[in-house]
């Protein structure tokens, strides 16, 4: 994967500044965004595998499903994309793409994984703490596994802040075996 991660980087950085000269980065990003389930479908993996069609023309297929959703610039960026055979690279352009944005914009994304559904005050607090420590804005999402028993785990980029039952428990258990 991380052959697709340096392949993917210089296509990311060039429409995120494109996105930034045309000020239009929430629309580069649902254009990409919708490009990318375009290309993940299963009927468009067969046009991405076809040996008899040309790199342009897959090109052209994926402009012809997604055109009302893409600018012409958008469009030249995925005739440059085809022609140079790295089509297959938009989902991880995305996510490079996502990742340039909320630098620039300075927020973070955050998930809060927790063993019970968490309150608004609670996700308010943990967003508000998060900035603190952080220095910028965070947008927190929350999911529920319930293999936790309790407490929370933070992922915030490469912070990781487990605070749930079953790490305790597991530095409990390797404290007393020690």
């Amino acid at each position: 994967m991380s052959e697709y991660t340096t392949a993917a980087r210089p296509y990311a950085k060039a429409a995120f500044e494109v996105a930034q000269a045309e000020s239009k980065a929430a629309e580069w990003s649902d254009a990409l965004h919708y490009a990318s389930a375009v290309i993940c479908n299963e009927s468009f993996v067969a046009v991405i595998d076809s040996p008899t069609l040309g790199a342009a023309e897959k090109g052209d297929i994926l402009i012809d499903i997604c055109a009302d959703k893409l600018s012409n610039t958008q469009q030249n960026f995925i005739k440059a994309l085809a022609e140079h055979s790295r089509l297959v690279l938009m989902p991880e352009i995305v996510v490079l793409f996502e990742a340039l944005k909320a630098e620039a914009e300075s927020t973070v994304e955050a998930t809060a994984t927790s063993a019970y559904p968490l309150s608004d005050r609670q996700v308010k607090s943990m967003t508000d703490a998060l900035k603190k420590k952080l220095g910028c804005d965070v947008k927190l999402t929350t999911a529920v596994d319930a293999a936790l028993i309790g407490g929370v785990i933070i992922r915030a980029g490469d912070l990781v802040i487990d605070g749930s039952t079953q790490a305790k428990i597991g530095s409990l258990t390797q404290a007393v075996s020690h």
